[in-house]
């Protein structure tokens, strides 16, 4: 959103829906967590804890010091360390089709796996896809009663912030994508996504939204995990693309420009040779790689 010259960014409050009607989402957490004898936490979109710890848990003192210092997002990878068991799914506000965060769901176990670990594994999942919709149906009616804009944060954007894509050194993108590599099931998913749709105009928005995540927070989420911004990496890889083409097929320049989904010629070149040092006639002459 602009307010003249000011960009006004909007993020959704999921600590202020969580406290909302007398912390009844807590509650639920709690009681259920202690009931199924798991423990229960949620986890905002940049991984880090938006509840407490609810249920025992025997590394939940550790989870809390490392949430302090780093986020959690490789906790399903690393959960053996912590012997724990663990599962979790996406949380999505209906009324803005986005993604806020995730439910997790963990249970103490042996350090060594086993088939015993595979069936708590089991109970964990679908434990975990009940409360993703038990607090996203709670969630809706308690949005709909008090209205969306009372869980919603604006703030204008940092100077700095608004020209990101401007500080990118395109030449260095090649070789950055190269060894990039990310946890984050997002951006795994934003990624494939560019990754089979190279030959449409994508936009950031339009990739956000595959995502369920808002464009601001997702720009700031694929910077962070990728140290690339979206239109650099987008534009990198039709480049890396237009590159193969070049020296593997016949299509002529023009051809590969709308194969790639860039509106004209004189960009896709001008791109081209941004990315790689070489108009794309003389790298498909020359030995550009």
């Amino acid at each position: 959103m602009w307010i003249g010259w000011l960009v006004i960014m909007e993020e959704f409050d999921l600590q202020s829906l969580l406290s909302s009607n007398e912390k009844l989402l807590i509650y639920l957490l709690q009681s259920y967590a202690e009931t199924n004898d798991i423990a229960i936490f949620i986890l905002g979109n940049e991984d880090h804890l938006r509840t407490g710890i609810f249920g025992d848990l025997s590394a939940k003192d550790e989870l809390l010091k490392i949430d302090k210092t780093a986020d959690l997002s490789k906790l399903s990878v690393n959960k053996f360390k912590y012997d724990l068991e663990y599962s979790d799914a996406p949380l999505k506000v209906t009324l803005l089709s986005q993604r806020v965060g995730k439910v997790c769901v963990a249970k103490d176990v042996d350090s060594k796996p086993g088939p015993k670990n595979l069936l708590i594994m089991q109970m964990l999942q679908k434990q975990v896809v009940y409360l993703r919709h038990a607090i996203e149906s709670i969630s809706k009616l308690i949005i709909e009663n008090r209205g969306l804009d009372d869980f919603i944060i604006k703030y204008p954007a940092a100077n700095d912030e608004t020209i990101d894509d401007l500080s990118e050194n395109e030449g260095k993108a090649l070789q950055k994508i190269k060894t990039m590599s990310t946890s984050n099931s997002s951006i795994i998913s934003a990624i494939e996504y560019i990754d089979d749709n190279l030959d449409k105009r994508l936009t950031l928005d339009k990739v956000s939204s595959k995502v369920y995540l808002s464009d601001y927070y997702f720009s700031k989420l694929f910077k962070r995990e990728t140290g690339l911004s979206f239109s650099v990496y987008l534009n990198a890889r039709k480049i890396q693309k237009a590159m193969i083409l070049l020296k593997e097929t016949e299509k002529n320049v023009n051809e590969i420009s709308d194969l790639l989904g860039f509106t004209r010629l004189s960009y896709f070149s001008q791109t081209f040779k941004k990315y790689t040092g070489y108009a794309p006639t003389k790298y498909r002459t020359e030995d550009g790689n």
